[in-house]
C-alpha cells in the first residue's frame, strides 16, 4: 500500500537559483509553497488552462491543507555570488515618449538594473523530491487527489528563476522505497529555520492574483505583493543535532552546601521538582489546563509524544570515582518546541524549596545561568554519537526478554521522545554504564511503570546528537537519562 505521495523536481541545468528575503539568502531547500505555485502555472500553462477543473481545484486544496511534507535534496554546494544586467522593464516609459513623438528620459539601452543571484549547484541526480505521508485510513478518500496531483508535476517546468528549468513527475513510495532516496533528508522543526508552505486559502489567493495579472493591460498597473496565505514552518536536516531549552538550578541545603540525594529515588527528586514548579506556576495565575497538561503531565503516562516539561535530576557523572549522587536538575521545555512561559514559571522558581511527599523541606533551588560552565552539566548537554544510559530506561512494551523485541521498543522510545536520527548500534547492558550508577531495578519507579523492563543501555548514533537526551517511559521524570560515552 502507497504511503507517501512523492512530487519529483529534476533540475535541467544542475544548478537552482531561487531566493528569499528580497534575494538577500538562498531559498534552500525549495520552499514547499514555490512547488505549489509552480504545479498551479504549470497546469495554466497554454492551451492547459482551458482544461482547469473543480477536480484539479479539489486536489490543490487537499495538498494546501496537509502538514508540511519531508524534503529529499540532492547534495548541494553554493557557487560564487554572479551579478547579471537585466531588463527593468521600464519599456512603457519609453514607448509613451515615442507616441507624443517626444525624447524619452532615458534611452532603452541604459534602462537596465543589476541583478545579483547565488547559484546553488546541485550534484547526485539534481532531484529534490517534496514527500506527503498518507495513512492507510485516509489512502481510500485521498487517493484521486493524489494521483491527479501526480499527473500534474509531469508538466512542471520551471522551478525557482526563469532559468530554473526542471522536468517533474509525481510518484508513490512505501517505507522502503522512501528510506532508499540518495541525498538529503530535511524535517519539520519548529525550533530551525522558517520556509513558506500553503495553507487553507492559498489556491483562491494564487488564482486571484494570476487573474489580476491577465488584466494588467487594462488599468492601473499594480505592482506584486507577496502571497499572504502561508504558513512558516521550520526545516532542518535529519543530521543535524537538535538541542532542547534547558534551565539548570543546584541543589542547596540552608547553609549553602550543596545537597545530594540517592540516584536511586530519581523519580522522588523529578517528583519535588515538578510540585515546586506547579506551584510556581499557580502563583504567577497561568491558566488551569496549561497547569495540569504542560507543568505536570497529567493524562500522560509516559507513552506517546507529549508537549509538557521534563524534570531531570543529574547523577554526578565524570570521573572513575564519582559517588553519582543527584546535586544537580534541569527543567526541559519538549524538544524543537520552546514554550514562552516556561521562562516566566523558571523566574518564580529561582529560590524555591523542594518539598517531598510528606511536606517536608529537602532542598533550595539555585539558578544557574550559564550551565555549561560546570563540568557535570557540561557532560549532559554535549553534542556526540555515542550514549549510555546513567538511570535505566522503561521500555515502553513487553520485550519478553527477547533482543530483537527490546531493540524495537528502544527505536519506539526514541521516535516518542522526538529523536529521529538514524541509529546505527544499540547494545543492552546488564550493568552500569557509568561509574556511581546502579543497577536497573534498584531504581524506584512509579506504580504505572512498574511492569515494564528497566534496563542499561548503549546506543550509537549515524549522526551526532545533542542532550539532554533521555528516553523511554520514565523520560519526564529523569529516568532513562543518557550521556556520552567517551
Amino acid at each position: 500500500m502507497p504511503r507517501w505521495l512523492s512530487v519529483e523536481v529534476t533540475f535541467v541545468t544542475g544548478r537552482y537559483h531561487g531566493q528569499r528575503r528580497g534575494g538577500r539568502e538562498n531559498d534552500w531547500p525549495p520552499a514547499p509553497h514555490r512547488l505549489f505555485q509552480a504545479l498551479i502555472a504549470a497546469a495554466h500553462l497554454g492551451s492547459r488552462a482551458s482544461a482547469w477543473s473543480e477536480a484539479k481545484a479539489e486536489a490543490f486544496r487537499w495538498l494546501e491543507c496537509r502538514d508540511a511534507p519531508e524534503i529529499a535534496t540532492p547534495p548541494a554546494e553554493c557557487t560564487s555570488v554572479l551579478t547579471l544586467s537585466v531588463p527593468n522593464n521600464d519599456m512603457d516609459v519609453v514607448a509613451r515618449a515615442w507616441t507624443r513623438r517626444a525624447v524619452p528620459p532615458r534611452r532603452p539601452a541604459e534602462l537596465r538594473d543589476m541583478k545579483t543571484l547565488r547559484p546553488i549547484a546541485l550534484g547526485g541526480d539534481a532531484t529534490v523530491r517534496f514527500l506527503w505521508p498518507i495513512s492507510d485510513e485516509e489512502w481510500g478518500a485521498s487517493r484521486a487527489n493524489a494521483e491527479l496531483l501526480c499527473e500534474e508535476a509531469r508538466h512542471l517546468h520551471h522551478l525557482g528563476l526563469g532559468i530554473d528549468l526542471v522536468a517533474g513527475r509525481g510518484r508513490f513510495l512505501d517505507e522502503a522505497g522512501k528510506r532508499a532516496l540518495p541525498g538529503e533528508t530535511w524535517l519539520p522543526d519548529a525550533s530551525a529555520k522558517r520556509t513558506r508552505i500553503p495553507m487553507t486559502g492559498s489556491l483562491d489567493e494564487l488564482l486571484q492574483r494570476h487573474a489580476a495579472f491577465k488584466q494588467r493591460v487594462s488599468g492601473d498597473v499594480d505592482p506584486p505583493t507577496p502571497p499572504e496565505r502561508v504558513r512558516w514552518v521550520g526545516y532542518r536536516r535529519r543530521d543535524e543535532a537538535r538541542s532542547r531549552r534547558v534551565f539548570a538550578f543546584l541543589l542547596v541545603r540552608e547553609d549553602g552546601a550543596r545537597a545530594s540525594f540517592d540516584p536511586r529515588k530519581t523519580a522522588y527528586v523529578a517528583a519535588w521538582l515538578r510540585h515546586a514548579a506547579r506551584d510556581a506556576a499557580a502563583r504567577i495565575q497561568l491558566e488551569p489546563g496549561f497547569v495540569e497538561s504542560y507543568v505536570c503531565g497529567h493524562g500522560d503516562a509516559g507513552g506517546g509524544r507529549s508537549r509538557r516539561l521534563s524534570y531531570l535530576p543529574l547523577p554526578s557523572i565524570g570521573h572513575m570515582r564519582i559517588d553519582g549522587r543527584i546535586r544537580r536538575v534541569l527543567l526541559v521545555d519538549p524538544l524543537g518546541q520552546p514554550e514562552t512561559r516556561t521562562q516566566t514559571i523558571v523566574r518564580s522558581l529561582q529560590g524555591a524549596s523542594l518539598m517531598d511527599e510528606t511536606n517536608v523541606w529537602r532542598a533550595d533551588l539555585q539558578p544557574v545561568a550559564d550551565p555549561k560552565d560546570g563540568e557535570v552539566f557540561r557532560a549532559y548537554l554535549s553534542t556526540a554519537k555515542v550514549w549510555g544510559s546513567v538511570t535505566p530506561v522503561v521500555l515502553p512494551g513487553y520485550d519478553d526478554r527477547d533482543p530483537r523485541k527490546a531493540t524495537r521498543l528502544i527505536l519506539k522510545s526514541l521516535a516518542q521522545a522526538g529523536y529521529d536520527t538514524p541509529v546505527a548500534e544499540i547494545s543492552l547492558e546488564p550493568l552500569p554504564v557509568f561509574p556511581g550508577a546502579e543497577r536497573a531495578e534498584t531504581y524506584f519507579v512509579p506504580e504505572y511503570m512498574r511492569s515494564s523492563r528497566r534496563t542499561h543501555l548503549v546506543i550509537t548514533f549515524a549522526h551526532p546528537v545533542s542532550g539532554p537526551l533521555a528516553i523511554g517511559r520514565g523520560r519526564h521524570v529523569g529516568l532513562g537519562l543518557m550521556a556520552p560515552v567517551t
